[in-house]
């Protein structure tokens, strides 16, 4: 095994023993793991292990940020998350690992005020495109990319939309938007 794979094992370790006590992410999901991991990984290939800054909306039990984190080593990834339950997971997690390049958040999006502006900006399961959109420009964020996870179902809702492109890889999709 090599250090990448050792490292997600011990996080769905880590994950699936916290939520014993903290209900952190759906019991129900278990078998949806390594769809999550493997969604998350995907991802981490588009955006590339070059000097760039991710933020993760919406950071939850650490999909995606979490495997960004471990699999570009080169990203500076933000894991920006209201809830301290989730985000004293995440900070469990990034000194188990030692993730220096995962920079943990405990605040409201709307509350928040970054101390340098992303590249990239990620949610999975956390809103839709308009949402992020709003947040990004009550942040001043631009000149940067927005990549979400989304199904073919949500690829519907948007395929209309001249300013969003799509990316289809390993099987799953994303949607792209420059702002």
């Amino acid at each position: 095994m090599n250090s990448t794979s050792d490292s997600l094992r011990t996080y769905i370790n880590l994950l699936q023993d916290y939520n014993t006590h903290t209900n952190i992410y759906s019991k129900a999901s278990y078998d949806k793991l390594d769809f999550h991991i493997n969604d998350s990984i995907t991802l981490a290939e588009i955006i590339t292990n070059s000097n760039q800054t991710v933020f993760d909306f919406g950071a939850g039990s650490g999909f995606p940020a979490i495997p960004i984190a471990i699999q570009n080593k080169n990203n500076k990834v933000y894991a920006i998350e209201s809830k301290s339950r989730k985000t004293n997971f995440l900070s469990t997690v990034k000194e188990t690992l030692d993730l220096s390049n995962l920079i943990i958040v405990n605040k409201n999006l709307f509350e928040w005020i970054p101390i340098e502006k992303p590249t990239i900006i990620t949610a999975k399961a956390f809103s839709n495109l308009e949402k992020i959109e709003i947040i990004a420009k009550k942040l001043k964020l631009k000149d940067l990319s927005i990549y979400i996870p989304i199904s073919k179902k949500q690829q519907e809702t948007y395929k209309f939309l001249k300013t969003v492109s799509f990316i289809s890889k390993n099987n799953f999709l994303y949607l792209k938007k420059r702002i």
